[in-house]
């Protein structure tokens, strides 16, 4: 496999401090990701985790999306969450008609190839559905969402796409699911998608069932969830 960090020298860091101030030391924490002790491994998590800036951002995102490409990488999650934290900011969902995606944003948006490969990884496939959430849909990525290996998230995140209704068949299957966050994910996003034309035993479950623990690489518990579905179906 290629080098996840091959170019890493050739990006004009320096450049970039007149704007951010801290880019001149991205580089040697990005390598530090790789490092085999944890200790400094989560030190350059946390130092990453604060660099400011959308340009240095988009800089950052494809060597974060090259890291977790790679299985050799450890600590793969904590980087998927980075990079969820460089490339979002302070972005929620849904996103308003006026949105307007800073660097970061629209250079995370030309890895959604890599993301939707993370969802067959069971290690990585929850937040890379929520992930997968804030970009534009395609047949492929439905396809690869209604086959994740993390049911719950991947529901969750066909809630806020709309058409396809190959969706709406599958969250109704999954209304049927033995597992308890499978069920209640699914009747979140059926809410969200079909508002007041929600099918009986969905509204059933958001209203009797004890909300389960949000999926990883959500924000918001799943009570939160709860409630927002049953607005959307007038409640």
């Amino acid at each position: 496999m290629r080098d996840p960090l091959a170019g890493l020298a050739d990006v004009p860091w320096r450049q970039f401090d007149l704007a951010d101030g801290v880019a001149v030391g991205v580089p040697d924490r990005l390598r530090m990701l790789r490092s085999e002790h944890l200790d400094t491994r989560a030190g350059a998590l946390t130092w990453l985790s604060r660099v400011p800036g959308s340009t240095v951002g988009a800089a950052v995102v494809g060597f974060l999306v090259a890291l977790v490409d790679d299985p050799a990488t450890p600590d793969r999650e904590a980087l998927v969450s980075l990079l969820h934290d460089v490339a979002l900011g302070d972005v929620s969902l849904p996103l308003p008609d006026d949105f307007e995606p800073d660097d970061a944003f629209r250079t995370a948006a030309k890895h959604v190839d890599s993301y939707v490969a993370w969802l067959a990884d069971p290690l990585l496939a929850a937040q890379a559905a929520e992930l997968l959430a804030y970009f534009p849909m395609s047949q492929t990525v439905v396809d690869a969402l209604l086959a994740s290996a993390a049911p719950a998230s991947a529901n969750l995140t066909l809630g806020y796409v709309t058409g396809y209704p190959s969706i709406d068949s599958h969250l109704t299957a999954a209304l049927e699911s033995t597992a308890r966050d499978v069920r209640m994910t699914a009747a979140v996003a059926l809410a969200f998608r079909l508002g007041g034309d929600l099918p009986g035993p969905a509204l059933d479950l958001l209203v009797d069932e004890p909300p389960p623990p949000a999926p990883p690489g959500w924000d918001r518990s799943m009570r939160g969830f709860v409630t927002l579905a049953l607005r959307q179906v007038g409640l």
